[in-house]
């Protein structure tokens, strides 16, 4: 099972572009060669509390994975800090970002579960002779993800997910949305899935929050209706992305 592991970076807005440059030029380009993707990266702007740091959305094959990419771990280096080869590629790129942490007064982080049979997020443990992860797509600098926490009634996940695979997020996709991930917070409750979806814009977005609002057809329509009905509680928030790292779409 694949994860995303959403961390807040903590730093003055001061030096907020020099840390974006410092990890699209150094950090991700390393983690490439580990294998691993950054998703999205930005700001809340709305719904996400405090904005007093920056976000990412780095993605993994799993657990493991990501415990390779720690430069030590439970005491030690992590795996790829062993491998002469990978720590031959990435020298150039480590060096740009080696005093990135320097500017950090703290981070957070919280792990979601990805659903692999519903959204490939292109990530996997390096080994030798294996490639490096593509560079991940997006829609750049100022286009935003939304976030979305459902807690889904009993038993109606499944129900939830394939309504949503069947006719919400292809339609959400052809009106120029991107689908990221669907998955679950494991240290959350049970009961509750998380989708981040990408927009190209705020009024993108806002135009294609309701598509009784956005000329749909009838079953998509029918299909947000059925997929409500099993929603007890959500609540959203949306990420300001502040880089164009990435292959744009």
């Amino acid at each position: 099972m694949s994860i995303i592991v959403q961390r807040k970076h903590m730093l003055p807005p001061a030096d907020r572009a020099e840390y974006e440059r410092m990890s699209a030029d150094g950090v991700w380009p390393t983690f490439l060669e580990f294998g691993s993707r950054m998703l999205a990266y930005g700001t809340w702007i709305f719904g996400g509390g405090p904005v007093d740091g920056v976000i990412t959305n780095q993605a993994y094959a799993d657990m493991e994975h990501w415990a390779a990419t720690r430069a030590r771990f439970a005491g030690a280096p992590g795996a790829f800090y062993e491998d002469a080869a990978i720590m031959a590629a990435t020298e150039a790129s480590r060096a740009i970002s080696a005093d990135r942490n320097q500017m950090m007064r703290g981070t957070e982080a919280r792990i979601i579960e990805v659903d692999d049979a519903v959204t490939d997020l292109g990530v996997h443990y390096r080994h030798p002779g294996s490639s490096p992860a593509e560079l991940p797509p997006t829609f750049g600098r100022g286009s935003v993800v939304s976030e979305r926490t459902y807690q889904v009634a009993p038993g109606a996940q499944h129900e939830f997910i394939q309504i949503s695979k069947d006719h919400i997020w292809p339609w959400l996709e052809q009106q120029g949305g991107r689908m990221i991930a669907a998955g679950h917070d494991p240290l959350a409750a049970s009961d509750e899935l998380i989708t981040l979806f990408a927009f190209r814009s705020l009024v993108d977005w806002e135009r294609l929050s309701r598509p009784s609002d956005e000329p749909a057809p009838a079953e998509v329509v029918q299909a947000w209706q059925d997929r409500g009905a099993l929603i007890t509680r959500h609540h959203g928030r949306l990420l300001l992305v502040g880089t164009d790292f990435g292959t744009l779409v």
